[in-house]
């Protein structure tokens, strides 16, 4: 299997979970843009950030983490057939989802740093994902895909979106959301009520797809988490757990369970090949 990691990363983190072989691990792919023509070094190193504490923490807790690059010209070619051995998948932040795929209206051109072919791949891999029932965890960006790949829409920008900027990386808030009750994301972070977390977005959910339900508001109403109503596992949030500020008790919980469920699924898709 080829894998498509960005130059400037330090692939050393990765060679090892290139070889996958059957040790009861589930694969968890973590799609993430780690290329545009825009990209400034200063957002290079937060993506490259972001993605080792998902690529860590999926580690620590159980899981075998690959690194998809969304961007990779090669890799778009292949659709989703690199889904093929995959258990469970991240869906990372990074760049405004190109607004052709969920409006009528041409904002393409205010938007910089937008890449539909990125997008078409992030899109086409979040369907076949979640038609095929796998756990599925979208962050930032990843929400607004697991949304619009449903067919539902965004705010372009949310007008007047200001909040503590607080400690940490530049750019990330800090903000407080509530959880809706008997929401999965309630369940595995203890219970419904206002929880801390680290921000950073002027978009969000407007009307959720098809099967989705809000699991989570932010103080000016927004949508700041969305949940699949009729799938196992399948949750976006628009903050990020995994930022290095974030609440570790939360980031491990989340991704615990997705680990957890993945392992779950992938036995008992193995079920019924042994008892043949």
């Amino acid at each position: 299997m080829t894998h498509d990691i960005h130059p400037g990363f330090s692939v050393r983190y990765f060679q090892q979970e290139q070889d996958f072989e059957n040790d009861g691990r589930p694969v968890v792919g973590v799609v993430v843009a780690l290329w545009s023509p825009e990209l400034s070094y200063v957002t290079a190193q937060f993506i490259h950030d972001l993605t080792m504490q998902a690529v860590n923490t999926i580690r620590e807790l159980g899981g075998r983490p690959l690194v998809v690059d969304s961007s990779a010209p090669t890799l778009q070619q292949r659709g989703t057939s690199w889904q093929d051995d995959v258990d469970a998948f991240v869906f990372l932040g990074g760049a405004d989802v190109h607004p052709g795929f969920y409006s009528d209206v041409d904002l393409a051109e205010t938007i910089p740093w937008i890449d539909a072919k990125a997008d078409k791949f992030c899109l086409d891999s979040i369907g076949r994902a979640v038609d095929e029932d796998r756990p599925v965890l979208g962050i930032c960006r990843g929400s607004q895909l697991l949304n619009v790949s449903q067919g539902g829409t965004l705010v372009n920008h949310i007008d007047g979106h200001r909040v503590d900027l607080g400690n940490g990386n530049m750019g990330f808030m800090d903000e407080k959301v509530e959880l809706v009750p008997d929401a999965q994301i309630a369940e595995i972070l203890g219970g419904a009520g206002t929880i801390g977390v680290r921000s950073a977005h002027h978009q969000t959910v407007e009307t959720p797809g098809a099967g989705l339900t809000v699991a989570a508001y932010a103080h000016d109403n927004s949508i700041e988490a969305i949940e699949h109503a009729e799938k196992q596992w399948v949750i976006g949030l628009q903050w990020h757990p995994e930022e290095a500020s974030a609440n570790v008790d939360h980031r491990r919980h989340i991704f615990q369970s997705l680990i957890t469920q993945a392992r779950e699924q992938h036995q008992e898709a193995k079920q019924p090949a042994l008892q043949r």
